[in-house]
């Protein structure tokens, strides 16, 4: 047959179990905190739809074999997170899935009253934990009283089952068949001991106790590699102790420098403002020399143009004086010329001596005569060319010693401007250096800060 829908309950005739309880003492009795109050199974293992309400104090669940009793003890130990193999019922989940159907779903309604409620400020009055099975996987849900959503993780469902003491694998909580029949069978003393030894929950506490020794002893090996690797840390942490003191007496040397910096500042102004003051005087003076100065460069200037006219004039003549001169050089010469014709016609003359001594007479007066003139015109000649060239000399030498004295005042009165020049062009240097020495000092300050508010931002990074 099909899967039934949800919710419907499954009574087939002598084959559905019977509940049956014992009479309450209070019906006005709040239900104990941690007590099941409602079952509900769909497509698991022989039931298609159960619904089941228990009471507050103690149920009996009777039917026939085969009509399910088992699977409803089976849902709550799979519901409360058992294993399907401890439930010695199938090998895996999906075998608990009604044949012919896809999935399983198994509901448990948890009273949650009381002084031992678990979270009721999240939960409310109730519970409700469902746990569905897929032939793929499973999922488990916990709903509050209005059945809202609270959780899904496994951990949580343990929490719960933890604070309840739910142990659905204790055979003293649930007592299976085969559990049941394994004890009254058993005649051996070590496997009574077993049963009590899980019963009291002695072999959950040891291995409780095994998982808290090897997690201390896991703990010990973390403590002793944390505590290796924490030695680099703690010098790394000394160190950056170190630093932050070295730090905070370098904000101090650094609040002093700036205080200091600010000082030469103002210090370096006022000296800057002395000279300033001293050079702008002088400036003053020079520049009220300047229009004499120039007064007397243009005055000399004059005096300069004039005398150069003169001595191109007296170049002239001076000129003209050497082409006469050397006229009268080509003239001597000439004469000397004439001279050595007459020595040389003498010396003719005296080789003739034999033709005629009168002859020789004559020529000798008539040579006589020639050079006596001959030095009358050179005489001459040297006397008047000696004053001329004499005359002019002196004229030359005073024109010179005029154009060398206007010279010598022009030329110091250039060497003047140009100290003037010199001496302005060295305030003005003065002063753009003193000004290129302020915005290097504001320049420094300036980085003093920046390099301050880096070591800042350290200490900070580093604390």
């Amino acid at each position: 047959a099909g899967c039934r829908p949800p919710h419907q309950k499954s009574t087939p005739p002598g084959k559905s179990p019977n509940l049956r309880q014992l009479p309450a003492r209070s019906k006005a009795a709040a239900a104990m905190a941690g007590t099941i109050s409602r079952i509900r199974l769909e497509n698991f293992m022989c039931h298609s739809s159960l619904d089941i309400e228990l009471g507050q104090h103690v149920n009996f669940i009777t039917g026939q074999n085969g009509s399910g009793k088992s699977a409803i003890l089976t849902a709550l130990c799979i519901a409360f997170g058992c294993r399907a193999k401890n439930t010695q019922r199938a090998a895996t989940l999906k075998d608990f899935i009604k044949t012919g159907c896809s999935d399983a779903a198994i509901a448990v309604d948890i009273n949650n009253q009381g002084e031992d409620a678990f979270k009721p400020d999240i939960y409310g009055n109730l519970i409700k934990l469902e746990r569905r099975i897929t032939k793929s996987s499973s999922s488990t849900i916990l709903k509050d009283q209005h059945g809202r959503k609270v959780a899904h993780r496994k951990d949580d469902l343990n929490e719960i089952v933890e604070h309840f003491n739910i142990d659905v694998e204790n055979p003293c909580v649930i007592m299976s068949q085969d559990k049941s029949r394994e004890f009254l069978h058993s005649g051996n003393d070590k496997d009574k001991f077993k049963f009590f030894f899980k019963a009291t929950l002695l072999q959950r506490l040891k291995e409780l106790l095994e998982t808290i020794r090897d997690q201390v002893h896991k703990a010990d090996s973390d403590v002793q590699e944390l505590e290796k690797s924490i030695k680099p840390v703690m010098r790394e942490l000394d160190e950056l102790r170190e630093k932050i003191k070295n730090m905070e007496h370098i904000e101090e040397i650094a609040h002093d420098i700036d205080n200091l910096k600010k000082k030469l500042a103002w210090s370096w102004v006022y000296e800057v403002d002395q000279q300033i003051e001293e050079q702008t005087v002088k400036l003053q003076k020079l520049k009220g020399r300047a229009p004499a100065c120039q007064e007397r460069i243009d005055r000399n200037t004059v005096v300069i143009d004039k005398l150069k006219k003169e001595l191109i004039e007296k170049e002239e003549n001076l000129r003209s004086l050497v082409g006469k001169t050397r006229e009268e050089n080509n003239m001597k010469k000439s004469m000397e010329n004439n001279i050595a014709e007459a020595v040389k016609r003498e010396i003719e003359l005296e080789a003739e001596h034999e033709r005629g001594a009168h002859m020789l007479q004559r020529k000798n007066g008539r040579l006589n005569q020639l050079q006596a003139q001959l030095r009358d015109f050179q005489m001459q000649h040297m006397q008047s060319t000696q004053a001329e060239a004499s005359q002019m000399e002196k004229d030359m030498q005073n024109i010179q010693q005029q154009i060398d004295h206007l010279h010598s005042n022009v030329t110091r009165l250039r060497e003047d401007e140009n100290e003037f020049t010199a001496e302005l062009s060295g305030i003005v240097k003065s002063i753009n250096d003193i000004s290129k020495e302020i915005a290097e000092n504001d320049r420094r300050t300036k980085q003093i800060k920046s390099d301050i508010a880096d070591l800042q931002r350290q200490q900070s990074n580093t604390v």
